[in-house]
C-alpha cells in the first residue's frame, strides 16, 4: 500500500467517490480548492472535513498531531478530495506546497508504517490525497 497524492479529473472523483461510499470503513473528506485562498481557510476547511474534536487547528502542529490520529472517525481508510485544485492557495504556493509535502513527509508515512510502532494496537490505514482538476 501506498498511500500519496493524485492528480485525476472530475469524472475519476466521482467514481473514486462512488466506490468509497460502498465502503462505511472509508472516511471521504471534500473540500473546495476556491474557498482556500490562505493556511487559516485551509485548516478551517480541514477542521470540518475531518471532524476535529477541538476547534484549535490554526495551529500547524496542532493540524498535523490531528491528521496523525483520527480515531474519533472509527475509520480503517481516509480520502482527502481537493476540489477546483488549480485554485487552491492559487496565490500562496509557498502554502500550498508546505501543505502538499506534509503528506508526503509526515502525514502518508505515519499511516503507512510509523503507527505500528508508535501507538498502542496501532493500524496501518490508505490515506490518500485527491487533487481535482
Amino acid at each position: 500500500m501506498v498511500n500519496k497524492i493524485s492528480n485525476i479529473n472530475v469524472n475519476e472523483a466521482s467514481k473514486i467517490i462512488q466506490e468509497a461510499k460502498k465502503s462505511l470503513s472509508t472516511h471521504i473528506a471534500e473540500i473546495n480548492g476556491k474557498n482556500i485562498q490562505s493556511w487559516i481557510d485551509y485548516s478551517k476547511e480541514i477542521e470540518i472535513a475531518f471532524k476535529f474534536p477541538t476547534c484549535r487547528s490554526e495551529s500547524i502542529d496542532f493540524y498535523l498531531d490531528f491528521m496523525r490520529d483520527l480515531d474519533w472517525l472509527e475509520k480503517d481508510a481516509y480520502i482527502l478530495m481537493i476540489h477546483n485544485y488549480e485554485m487552491f492557495l492559487i496565490n500562496d504556493l509557498s502554502t500550498k506546497k508546505m501543505i502538499m509535502d506534509d503528506f508526503n513527509e509526515i502525514i502518508f508515512p505515519w499511516w503507512q508504517e510509523e503507527v505500528v510502532s508508535c501507538v498502542v494496537g496501532g493500524k496501518i490505514k490508505p490515506f490518500n490525497v485527491y487533487a481535482v482538476e
